[in-house]
């Protein structure tokens, strides 16, 4: 949001809190404001909109960023996405999106899921794909929010990290 957007949002919060029987008070608009300040002003009063005709408690900002994850494939979404991409995989053209494709590369990549027993691999593979695809979803969320502290390492510096752990064994 912009600085303009300051005053419409902590009314907006005041009106939310009233609805609950809560009186926001200035601590407590500085701490939204600055967990939801990436966010539109547009997006912020969609979301409230929602979130006031659906809550039954007063929505704390984790609430509202809950509502942004609606926009992204479910695991199973992306099961089914991974899964229409198998028909490609012997061209190369297999490009899910960047995340689905990282995590069927994680796996053992489109080649394993299309060549698998549908009857007895296919469902623990596709187990495998479930987990690893939710843990990617909270990585990219967590690094994309604090890229200054949640960045990929440097492959070299973990390829040490290794090395030295092998060698105090």
């Amino acid at each position: 949001m912009e600085p303009a957007d300051g005053q419409r949002f902590r009314d907006l919060l005041r009106g939310m809190g009233r609805l609950y029987g809560q009186e926001p008070d200035a601590l407590v608009l500085d701490a939204y404001w600055l967990a939801l300040g990436d966010w539109s002003y547009a997006e912020f009063e969609d979301a409230a909109r929602h979130l006031m005709a659906t809550a039954k408690y007063m929505p704390r900002p984790a609430d509202f960023n809950a509502l942004r994850k609606a926009a992204e494939p479910t695991s199973s979404e992306a099961w089914e996405i991974a899964l229409a991409n198998c028909t490609t995989w012997r061209t190369g053209n297999s490009q899910a999106g960047d995340r689905i494709d990282r995590v069927v590369s994680s796996i053992g990549g489109y080649y394993v899921i299309a060549m698998a027993d549908q009857q007895h691999d296919l469902p623990h593979i596709q187990r495998r794909f479930l987990a690893a695809y939710e843990t990617q979803t909270d990585v990219d969320r967590v690094r994309a929010s604090l890229p200054q502290i949640a960045a990929p390492r440097d492959r070299a510096m973990v390829g040490r990290f290794s090395h030295a752990l092998k060698v105090m064994r």
